[in-house]
């Protein structure tokens, strides 16, 4: 079973149909100004339920590709979902809360041992191990994936792989809750890539099409890196917004700005 099978596999029906429909929007298939097969032969093709393909088709419609009118039809209004998920990134609870507010859907978990390049990155010595986390996240009401990570947390702390294993939040979250481990500077460098065939089949999105990448270093109140990410996000699904404050000016006593 593939990584994405796998992925696949834990998702509602609902969604998997939300997702195909999706794509076959933004495929052509269903052109814009065109009409959707009714409930019925939905049902049929894709061999699920009515409850099933309405759900679907809420969630096609709250991204903006289709309008729903009684005795009319459904019509597709988009080829491009409008939604996207906006992050605020002004403070280190604003970055955590956001990992908070979405689900992670990890594809595959590994305990690696550091050779010298890893372990410059990491910042420790050759032949510490980490555990490598390759995950989706998603938003609700959205079938399209808002990011790829591929995530590293150090394997110092004890049972860490354990509580990887039931992961349903942000790595983070579980390391300050079970380790105590309190999160006190997070380094974060933003870059425009494109997307190689790979990551474009597990987000859905197209080879080739513009990204952004974020790399995020986790350091703890002693100053000890604990998890490092990067996270691949399509173009269009994604924005951050920081809000930057100047300081009041100082002045001496005279009330003249200081030098």
């Amino acid at each position: 079973m593939t990584a994405r099978h796998g992925a696949d596999a834990a998702r509602p029906r609902y969604l998997q149909v939300a997702d195909q429909l999706t794509t076959r929007i933004g495929a052509g298939d269903y052109a814009v100004g065109a009409y959707l097969p009714t409930e019925r032969a939905l049902c049929e093709q894709f061999r699920v339920s009515r409850h099933t393909v309405r759900e679907a088709l809420r969630i096609v419609r709250d991204a903006g590709l289709i309008s729903r009118r009684r005795r009319v039809g459904t019509e597709v209004v988009a080829r491009t979902p409008t939604a996207s998920y906006r992050q605020r990134t002004n403070s280190i609870d604003d970055l955590l809360q956001y990992a908070d507010e979405t689900k992670i859907i990890v594809l595959r978990k590994t305990r690696v041992a550091c050779d010298e390049a890893r372990a410059e990155r990491l910042e420790c010595e050759e032949g510490d191990e980490w555990i490598r986390i390759v995950s989706l996240r998603v938003a609700p009401g959205d079938p399209r994936p808002i990011c790829l990570t591929t995530a590293y947390v150090s394997a110092t702390f004890p049972g860490v792989d354990a509580e990887l294993e039931s992961l349903h939040g942000p790595i983070s979250a579980m390391l300050e809750r079970v380790y105590g481990a309190r999160i006190a500077r997070i380094d974060q460098t933003i870059q425009a890539v494109r997307l190689g065939a790979r990551q474009a089949e597990l987000l859905r999105a197209t080879t080739g099409g513009p990204a952004l990448r974020a790399v995020r270093r986790y350091y703890d109140a002693r100053g000890r890196l604990i998890e490092s990410s990067s996270a691949i996000h399509p173009a269009q699904r994604f924005a951050y917004e920081t809000s930057l404050v100047r300081e009041p000016e100082r002045t001496n006593a005279a009330g003249r700005p200081r030098a």
